[in-house]
């Protein structure tokens, strides 16, 4: 038997054996939805959409087993680990993958011109980055090439891999103090990452129609309140605004913008600021003149590729 055979009977035979009951009791929907953890498939008697979230769906895992789970079915983003806990934090839509493909698109647009040089920046998507207790992906994150190893702190288990500079996080299962908690308390706590965009996605009340309210919040660790306290700048770029007042939102109206200062931040001077070269006859090289500042992210993007759904 190939493996693409074997594991299609061994899906089957745990499929059968879900659905030899009719009435879903509480114990049951509890087997039903640790099927997302056994077999990295949503079970179709699992009810998903009337769990409330963030829902615990495994305990005493290692972390290393959860890396490796995670990895294997392609779970990034919908699952999180804290001590040995799986929490499911948030559902996958259309809704919530293309916004985070609109803002992702947005920001590889204006950071071409230094793509694949000293101050070019690595995406790295949904990887999981882990303190001592905790395990948690972004939905997207940047990361400057330039930016050194730490001696510890880090986000990763020796401690040494540096932090990411922006972290988008979308939220549309999810509730929105639940998005803004992950951002607050864990992306921007001392020494992690300098700016983060928190997304929430109203889930409408009729079925099978598409989002209107959408609101957005750009954090940056510089800008805080009197007493310290994070003071993020809110964003509408729904097609109804939070007080259910139409909008019409167009190209450049609703602008997300991430200076350059922010974006590098803890890279190298010599890097931002590189000395002369050797020859007087060569001019010094400014690549930072091929990028825009601050970098602009256009919300009527996101909200044209969620309502073209």
């Amino acid at each position: 038997m190939s493996t693409s055979q074997s594991i299609q009977s061994t899906q089957n035979t745990a499929t059968t054996s879900f659905i030899s009951t009719s009435d879903v009791e509480p114990g049951e929907l509890k087997r039903y939805r640790n099927y997302w953890w056994k077999t990295g498939q949503m079970h179709s008697k699992a009810r998903w959409e009337e769990a409330t979230l963030p829902y615990e769906l495994a305990t005493e895992v290692p972390f290393d087993t959860y890396v490796e789970r995670t990895d294997k079915y392609n779970i990034h983003g919908w699952w999180e680990w804290e001590n040995g806990t799986i929490r499911v934090i948030e559902l996958p839509t259309k809704f919530h993958e293309r916004c985070i493909g609109a803002i992702v698109q947005e920001v590889v647009l204006a950071t071409g011109g230094v793509r694949s040089t000293n101050v070019g920046l690595l995406y790295d998507g949904s990887t999981t980055m882990k303190t001592l207790r905790t395990g948690k992906e972004a939905d997207a994150s940047w990361l400057p090439v330039s930016k050194p190893r730490m001696n510890g702190g880090g986000c990763d288990e020796s401690g040494t891999q540096p932090w990411p500079n922006l972290v988008v996080e979308v939220a549309y299962s999810q509730s929105e103090a639940d998005v803004k908690n992950k951002v607050e308390l864990y992306w921007l706590q001392g020494g992690r990452a300098h700016d983060a965009i928190a997304i929430k996605i109203e889930q409408p009340i009729a079925p099978a129609t598409r989002p209107s309210v959408m609101t957005a919040w750009h954090y940056c660790i510089n800008n805080r309140t009197a007493i310290g306290a994070l003071n993020p700048t809110m964003y509408e770029f729904g097609t109804i605004d939070r007080n259910g007042n139409p909008t019409n939102l167009q190209p450049g109206q609703c602008i997300i913008n991430i200076q350059l200062a922010c974006l590098y931040h803890g890279v190298p001077a010599n890097v931002l600021n590189p000395p002369p070269p050797p020859s007087p006859q060569l001019p010094p090289p400014n690549l930072f003149a091929n990028l825009p500042n601050p970098i602009p992210i256009d919300m009527f993007h996101a909200q044209f590729a969620i309502l073209n759904n």
